[in-house]
């Protein structure tokens, strides 16, 4: 083992150990389970309204041809992966909040959130019953601006899907070396998923994160309009870290 791989693998098992820790914390907790039952309500409604697109689609097929149906009138996506945060406590016990000015040291995380689509597929099951037995590994390749080299990577993280259609992940916001004082480093971090065949034979598939919940609220300067938290599209997350 060389020096450079002692070194990889010291970053990966603090990087591991820090992650733990996050996902044991309580406060986490009390995000996930927030940010799960918020993407819970959103998909009853999109069931309701993929429903309702698939009845109209359907009705204006049959009338406007003699011949059968298409076999999906409607688009069907099957999975999708966002980012949320990244989120810092704003005290030593206090609550996680969105922050992307980070200090070196302190704890700090991006939710990657992958979700299924729990619709059934033609009168069948659905695609988050299809994918239920798969893993998936979760990772983010970061930039490091300063240097305009790899920065530290987050995870990757090894995990199955299982049931429900909602999988969250949490991925330690890391800085290693931690940077000089007066000397910030800007992260951009693309997060990637590559998911894994319950067995061989089954064609492996991948994705990455276009959609990025940009949770800070910038308000008003200089005349100009304030920022409300949203999604950001094709656009990677981008932290500044300070020492």
């Amino acid at each position: 083992m060389t020096a450079d791989d002692a070194s990889s693998a010291s970053a990966h098992a603090v990087e591991e150990q820090t992650r733990k820790t996050l996902q044991e914390d309580p406060r986490v907790q009390a995000l996930v389970d927030n940010v799960t039952t918020k993407l819970t309500a959103y998909t009853r409604q999109y069931e309701a309204k993929y429903e309702q697109l698939t009845e109209r689609a359907t009705r204006t097929s049959s009338v406007e041809t003699a011949g059968p149906s298409t076999l999906l009138p409607v688009p069907y996506l099957w999975f999708d992966l966002m980012v949320m945060g990244p989120f810092e406590p704003i005290a030593a016990d206090g609550p996680y909040i969105p922050h992307r000015i980070i200090r070196a040291g302190r704890p700090a995380l991006l939710l990657a959130v992958l979700w299924r689509n729990p619709v059934p597929l033609l009168g069948g099951p659905s695609a988050a019953q299809i994918m239920s037995p798969f893993q998936y590994v979760v990772r983010g390749q970061t930039i490091d601006l300063n240097s305009v080299t790899n920065g530290p990577v987050l995870g990757p993280v090894t995990n199955t899907f299982g049931r429900g259609f909602i999988n969250l992940e949490v991925l330690p916001v890391m800085s290693i070396p931690a940077p000089a004082q007066a000397e910030p480093r800007m992260l951009e971090i693309h997060v990637t998923v590559d998911m894994l065949g319950p067995g061989p034979g089954l064609p492996p598939f991948a994705g990455f994160a276009t959609r990025w919940f940009q949770p800070d609220l910038q308000p008003p300067f200089l005349g100009q309009p304030g920022v409300i938290p949203g999604f950001v599209e094709e656009t990677p997350v981008r932290v500044l870290v300070y020492g």
